[in-house]
């Protein structure tokens, strides 16, 4: 075999085993939240409650708060169907998932994680907030889920994430 052939086959190689390495290390590494505070708001409509219902609109809040950090998520709903009977309840996946747009996503893009989403026990109404502290001595990563109330009427959630 020509030398400079063997030459090209084995740098072709090489690079091909760095861009695999690379791709490689950089899907394992946990996906990062940016640093600083959350402050946004988001809204949306729905006809449907149920969690399992694969169209139903889903706001969700990814957050990772670095070692012996405490941080505190406050979700406050400005706008309810349902007025003060309405409501939604909170889920909370022990993890980092981006999966949606602009925090939100249907339910259906939830399947896969579905078993190990967990119920915190907590609705969230008008003039009751979510409120939760996070940290840990080591870096850890969250996401918060809620479905859109259904009513048919806007619902509109403020979110903050701030530093202790």
């Amino acid at each position: 075999m020509n030398k400079k052939v063997l030459g090209l086959v084995v740098a072709v190689i090489v690079v091909c085993a760095s861009v695999v390495a690379f791709l490689a290390a950089s899907s394992l590494a946990p996906p990062q939240q940016p640093t600083g505070a959350l402050d946004f708001t988001v809204s949306g409509t729905s006809d449907c409650l149920r969690f399992l219902n694969s169209s139903v609109p889903t706001i969700y809040v990814p957050i990772t708060t670095a070692a012996n950090e405490n941080w505190q998520l406050t979700i406050n709903c400005t706008k309810m169907p349902g007025g003060a009977n309405g409501y939604t309840d909170v889920y909370i996946y022990k993890g980092y998932w981006n999966g949606g747009s602009n925090h939100t996503c249907v339910s259906s893009d939830l399947y896969p994680i579905l078993s190990n989403l967990q119920s915190t026990d907590h609705q969230i109404r008008l003039n009751s907030p979510f409120t939760e502290t996070y940290g840990s001595s080591t870096q850890q990563s969250y996401t918060v889920f809620f479905v859109v109330p259904p009513g048919g009427q806007q619902a509109t959630f403020h979110v903050t994430f701030k530093k202790l």
